[in-house]
Parts: structure tokens; sequence; C-alpha cells
């Protein structure tokens, strides 16, 4: 059986009756060609089924046209938001994305974002793991551009896209307490990560003066040895009348736990949840939320990176976002008695 060969650059060329240049030109997206002779190089590629090669490409160009992302997990709402926002902006501009998972591991972290530096990416969007030192100094020994979001640091030589949740926490937590609420407990996975530790200096912030109660519960990584802990946060003569949690992930086990308990909701309990996933609507009754600016903090992350790709020694900008409470249904005032 003969293998048909692999059409080139040429055969386009001459297949669509343009010059060598004319053809080159379209594929690297050069934009000295009339439309009527880019469609027709580009209709010769669809009709030979030429396949650019992607290697060949980079070493003329100097650039991969992929950017590599690291997040923690992709079980948050407000993280697979994210993911789908760098999506759409890389598809948009021309990029495709290299995606890992730390799993919130800082050793799994390190391993994963220098194998993405390994295969040449153009730039890198990190959510950091804790503590993020070794992944940072990796990427500026490879001098890849990268942006850092969501979770500021110290470090200066990185852009970084973030959000207010010191801000974002106050808000929330005064708004239950303005509803009546005096016994809160705040839900966090990570008590160790900036953004809760954020979160936490909000929470106490607001609480400070008003003679409220507020309770931070970190979730154990034994599901059963967290189911306890919110039975005993959520029963008995102290037990909360409000609970923010810290994502949408620790939002599902919350919420089953109430319903196992037969807790109503928001008349013996409010909730509020950080995130925004697409089921806060649809649950009864629908949740109160503090909605993330996803979109545009993609778009912000991106062209500071593209930003930093074509000029290297730019000065970083850290750019910090509000979140949005968006009341509801979930979070109204206590029952009496």
């Amino acid at each position: 059986m003969t293998t048909r060969p692999r059409p080139t650059i040429v055969d386009v060329a001459r297949h669509a009756g343009v010059a060598l240049g004319t053809a080159s030109n379209v594929l690297n997206d050069r934009g000295n060609v009339s439309p009527e002779r880019a469609a027709r190089v580009r209709a010769a590629m669809a009709t030979l089924g030429y396949v650019p090669d992607g290697v060949a490409q980079s070493l003329r160009r100097q650039r991969s046209r992929v950017v590599g992302i690291c997040v923690p997990s992709t079980s948050s709402a407000y993280f697979a938001a994210l993911q789908d926002a760098f999506e759409d902006m890389a598809a948009q501009k021309g990029y495709e994305l290299m995606q890992v998972l730390s799993r919130g591991d800082a050793a799994l972290e390190l391993r994963r974002v220098e194998a993405l530096l390994s295969r040449r990416v153009d730039g890198v969007i990190l959510i950091p793991a804790t503590p993020p030192e070794a992944t940072f100094a990796a990427i500026a020994r490879s001098r890849v551009p990268a942006v850092i979001v969501d979770r500021p640091a110290a470090d200066t030589r990185f852009d970084y896209v973030t959000i207010d949740e010191r801000a974002a926490m106050r808000e929330a937590t005064r708004h239950l307490l303005a509803l009546g609420h005096r016994r809160l407990l705040f839900v966090v996975r990570w008590p160790a990560l900036v953004t809760t530790r954020e979160r936490i200096a909000g929470y106490r912030a607001a609480l400070k003066g008003t003679g409220a109660d507020g309770t931070v519960l970190a979730r154990d990584a034994d599901d059963a040895v967290f189911a306890r802990d919110l039975r005993a946060a959520l029963t008995g003569p102290g037990r909360a009348t409000a609970v923010i949690a810290s994502n949408s992930a620790l939002a599902l086990p919350l919420l089953a736990a109430a319903r196992a308990l037969r807790i109503a909701m928001p008349g013996a309990l409010s909730v509020l949840v950080f995130d925004e996933p697409d089921w806060a609507a649809v649950v009864d009754p629908p949740l109160a939320v503090v909605r993330h600016p996803t979109a545009q903090m993609a778009r912000t992350a991106w062209e500071l990176l593209i930003r930093r790709i074509d000029a290297p020694r730019a000065r970083p900008q850290r750019v910090v976002f509000d979140a949005t409470l968006v009341p509801g249904p979930s979070a109204a005032a206590p029952r009496v008695g």
C-alpha cells in the first residue's frame, strides 16, 4: 500500500495559483495579502488537507502560539469559569491552551509547571498553590512570561490580577449582620491560602464591635469528619444561623448536611456562597452569592501576558478587581425562636 505524501506549503501555493511567499504570509497571519488571495490559499489548504508543521513554525517565529495554564482544580465554579474565559481569549487570538492541574499541592504544581516550560510555551497563567516560591523561581529562571491570577504574592517579578477578597468578605458578612444574624460560620478549605486569609481578615473586621459570634471551620479531608463538624456547628443551642461557604465545592456538602439534618433554609439557616455555580439559581431556595468578575479578570490577565511576551522588560502591574454581592432568597432574616 502506497502512502500518500503529506501536502506541503508549495502544494498549497500551486493549487491556489499564488506565489509561495503569498501562501506563507497567509499561513503566518501576515496582513499584506488581499482578501481574495487569502481566501484562495485557505480553500487550497482545506482541499488538500494541509496541516501546518507547528514545530517548524515555532522555530521560525520564535513563538509556539501556546500558553500554559495551571490551576488548582476544576471543581470550583470560579476556577472552571476562569478556564472557560481563558479558552475563549486564546481562541480569539489564535493561541492554544495547555492546561495542567496542581490539586493545590505545591510540589505537584512545580512539576506540572516545569513540564509546561519544557514544551516552550509562550507564557504561563498561574493560580498558585501554597507555598508558591519554588514555582515562581522556576518560571523566573526560564524567563517565560507569566501572569499570576487570583492569589497575590509579595514577589514583584510578575503581573498579578486579583480580587479584593477582604472587602468582598466584609460586605458579605455585613449583609448577614444587617439581616439580624448574630451567630455566623465561615466554612473554608485551605486556611493557609492568601485568599482565605484575606477573607478571614475581612470577616473578623466586619464582626468587630457588633457583639456577634463568628466561627471559622476548616474542611477536613475526611468526608465523614467534615460531616460531623458541620453537624456540630449547625445543631445545638449555640448553632450558627448563617453560613458563608468559601467556594461552590464547599457549598454542596454544606447544603447536603443541612438537608440531612432537616434544617429549613433560610428560616433556620441562611447560606451565602463565594462563586456563582450554574446551579445557584435552581436550588430551593436560590443562593445568595458573591460574584467574581471572571470575564474581566481573564481578559485583563491575557492582555498583561501578551504585553509581557511582546515587551519582556515592561514594568509588572497589579490589577485588583471588586467582587459583587448578589443577594438571594437563601439568605434572609433568622426565624424568631
